[in-house]
């Protein structure tokens, strides 16, 4: 009976599960959801600016009179889809260095409505930040030109004994082509010190 029970419970926990999901939609959320936050955080604020200058003013305090809270700014629907498509293009990576940004950008105390600009400025400012992605027809030419570099030089040069610098002297022949050896002579061999070579 209790393996019945153990592969309900772990039957039921799958099922209740809810799906993960992707990490460009996380982004595009977080992202509105701090705009958002900050729209009614700074709303708030003046809010409370404006009902403290009255006071001041007044010398009385009718705030307590107010029923419904004032209509705050909501992001308009065109502008909301543009800073949704821009989002989509941010990778996860990027997503806290906007936040950042954008964060300090608040400093400035800026209005509620300019916000939006603000973060979709923020989003682009952090984009063309990235470094430039090599295309295939980069990757491939930088991949043969550094093979290229790799292979070894065909020609073979035997390096110069001696000082470069002193007055070149007539070398000796080491070695000699078959029509070249069959028209010198044994005394001009000898002369030129071919005994002497290892054989």
């Amino acid at each position: 009976m209790d393996p019945l029970k153990s592969l309900w419970k772990s039957f039921m926990s799958d099922s209740h599960r809810p799906p993960e999901k992707d990490s460009k939609v996380v982004v595009v959320d977080t992202i509105l959801q701090e705009l958002e936050y900050h729209i009614k955080e700074l709303e708030r604020l003046a809010h409370e600016k404006e009902l403290d200058d009255r006071r001041r003013h007044t010398g009385v305090d009718y705030s307590w009179l107010i029923s419904t809270a004032p209509k705050g700014f909501e992001i308009p629907q065109l502008q909301r889809l543009q800073l949704e498509e821009l989002c989509y293009k941010i990778k996860p990576e990027e997503c806290g260095r906007i936040l950042s940004l954008f964060r300090d950008s608040l400093y400035n105390e800026p209005l509620p409505s300019h916000l939006p600009q603000i973060m979709r400025s923020c989003i682009i400012q952090i984009i063309e930040q990235r470094p430039k992605e090599d295309t295939l027809t980069d990757w491939v030419s930088k991949r043969t030109l550094s093979l290229t570099r790799i292979r070894p030089n065909p020609k073979v040069s035997p390096s110069q004994l001696g000082d470069p610098e002193a007055p070149s002297q007539e070398e000796t022949r080491r070695c000699y082509s078959t029509p070249a050896l069959q028209s010198t002579t044994v005394q001009e061999l000898s002369h030129t010190g071919i005994d002497s070579l290892p054989v």
